[in-house]
């Protein structure tokens, strides 16, 4: 007999993935990558229009532009399996693929994005999916020669062969330009159904997406915020000063103002008030600095404040809060529910500004 626990972890698979509880069949199946972006959507579509049975799966991290950020945002990949009647399967990534950020094996594009090792990763996990799903192959809406960086001939069966899923990858959108996968050998997808796009241009796929009805879908071009320079200068900081980083680093990573004092010393201040209380829920046993009976900003300290800093943190504190005199006053350092009130005066230059922004 199953345990409460084994019950109440069947219900919650159960609640992610049958959205709309779809009926076992015979019918050939595919685990397909979605984003919710056009391509992937498309591709489903395709598949869908030859009766192949679909389970989607999507891969989320802190630097998913499609991630939700603000509450009562709907997670786009789910909104574009409802609106296709597919099954869907959420995953996040976690430490293992941030090691990957850290030090991908084949590279980075502009940014700190590791396209390929990216591509690899998820084609992993989605081919651990395989067997427990009875479904024959994997599914991605990869257009050939759309991304400088892994969606080049030469990347593609890199990528292939590196993620154990070597003939088992189709592409519906560039499929006849490229080799027959098994799939197609097997007569499971008729390859005349499918397409040849190649190149940069989104025209065919907009033109596809208006004759099959198809509505709902993210920004035809994607986006990762690994490829903000600004995001991907945090995290090097974050990999080059705290080996002992954890996911919620990376996630503050993306949102706030952030120094560096020192070595040893980091701080992340609020640019609104749901940056603020953003902070304030991620903090945890971090400290955080605010002034006292007085608007400004919260201020998280990641790293060890010695006692000549804090005079130094009330100056850049107050730097960033509204309508303050110049005069001493009062801000709170607040570590493991123990406050601590200390006198702070005058603001942070700009030159210190610049020399500490990260």
């Amino acid at each position: 007999m199953p345990t409460h626990g084994a019950r109440a972890a069947s219900e919650e698979r159960t609640k992610i993935v049958n959205i709309e509880n779809p009926s076992i069949s015979s019918r050939p199946k595919a685990i397909a990558l979605l984003s919710g972006g056009l391509d992937s959507t498309l591709a489903i579509q395709l598949l869908l229009d030859q009766g192949i049975e679909v389970l989607a799966v999507n891969f989320v991290s802190p630097f998913c532009t499609c991630t939700p950020r603000r509450e009562g945002s709907c997670h786009l990949a789910t909104e574009v399996a409802r609106s296709l009647k597919v099954p869907i399967r959420v995953f996040n990534k976690g430490m293992d693929y941030l090691r990957i950020v850290e030090k991908p094996r084949h590279g980075r594009g502009k940014g700190l994005n590791p396209c390929i090792d990216c591509r690899i990763y998820i084609l992993r996990k989605a081919a651990e999916l395989l067997p427990e799903e009875n479904a024959s192959f994997v599914v991605t809406g990869e257009v050939l020669g759309q991304r400088p960086m892994s969606q080049h001939r030469r990347a593609l069966d890199l990528i292939e062969r590196e993620s154990g899923l070597s003939g088992r990858i189709l592409r519906p959108l560039s499929a006849r330009v490229m080799e027959p996968t098994l799939p197609e050998i097997q007569g499971l997808v008729d390859r005349e159904k499918l397409l040849a796009i190649t190149g940069r241009s989104r025209h065919a796929q907009l033109e596809l997406a208006r004759q099959q009805h198809v509505e709902i879908f993210g920004c035809p071009a994607g986006g990762c915020l690994l490829t903000d320079p600004n995001i991907a200068g945090r995290l090097q900081d974050l990999f080059e000063h705290c080996p002992d980083y954890d996911m919620t680093d990376a996630k503050i990573c993306t949102f706030g103002r952030h120094f560096r004092l020192h070595a040893g010393l980091k701080v992340v201040i609020g640019r609104d008030q749901k940056e603020d209380e953003r902070l304030q829920l991620l903090a945890g046993k971090r400290q955080v600095m605010e002034l006292v009976d007085r608007p400004g900003p919260l201020m998280l300290i990641r790293g060890t404040a010695n006692a000549g800093d804090f005079e130094t943190l009330g100056r850049l504190l107050r730097s960033y809060a509204k309508h303050i005199d110049l005069v001493e006053e009062p801000a709170t350092l607040t570590q493991e529910e123990q406050v601590v009130t200390i006198s702070i005066g005058g603001q942070a230059t700009e030159a210190e500004l610049s020399e500490w922004r990260i």
